[in-house]
């Protein structure tokens, strides 16, 4: 088990520029943004504009605050896909040529990034109350706190922008968690799993 707070965060550039990302984790915890298997990441993005692309990815991305988003197959799209703080996290492939209007102002994402060749990865947004959650067949899970705080198998708590990562301790058992969150609490669990070839305790080494 690792947690990491606010002060261990890191911010950067994006890949194409315009704008700024903050990373939160990144796995093997010394890869780059060329070479990392997993990395969770906010963005604040203040002005329309398109995705920085990202070849063999698979991203999952969720609106912590501002009113909407909507992403777009291009700029000159009619329709596209509305995204607020309400809406379930919503997935796409790195490489697809997104674009992004804001509707009214600023907003901050957040944005896992799986390798689609080394793992796949679930996101889903919970609330306030008690979870019990049962990952068979994840190695890692992430659980981000966004909003409020929360208790993690009755010892380790959270605090809203708290992040923790579950490894599974023993091939084929999967992951369990209990989670007590308080009232109005919000958070984001991400169940990562590795593929055959690559499994998370080796992947420092394969990827060398």
């Amino acid at each position: 088990m690792r947690k990491w707070t606010a002060k261990d965060y890191r911010t950067m550039p994006w890949k194409n520029g315009g704008g700024s990302t903050t990373e939160l984790a990144i796995f093997p915890e010394q890869a780059s943004i060329d070479s990392f298997v997993w990395r969770l990441s906010t963005a604040t993005v203040a002005q329309d504009g398109p995705f920085s692309h990202f070849s063999q990815i698979d991203r999952s991305l969720a609106i912590l605050s501002g009113q909407a988003m909507i992403l777009k197959s291009s700029k000159e799209a009619a329709s596209g896909q509305r995204l607020t703080q309400e809406s379930i996290p919503y997935r796409f492939g790195g490489e697809d040529p997104i674009y992004a209007e804001l509707e009214e102002g600023t907003i901050v994402d957040l944005n896992l990034m799986t390798r689609r060749d080394a793992c796949q990865h679930f996101m889903q947004r919970l609330c306030g109350g008690d979870h019990q959650v049962r990952a068979e067949d994840a190695q890692q899970v992430l659980l981000f706190c966004e909003k409020g705080s929360a208790k993690v198998s009755k010892h380790t708590e959270l605090e809203a922008g708290d992040l923790l990562l579950l490894e599974e301790e023993h091939e084929g058992q999967g992951i369990s968690l209990h989670i007590q969150a308080d009232e109005d609490s919000i958070l984001y669990l991400m169940r990562i799993t590795f593929l055959n070839h690559l499994d998370h305790h080796g992947a420092q080494h394969v990827l060398g």
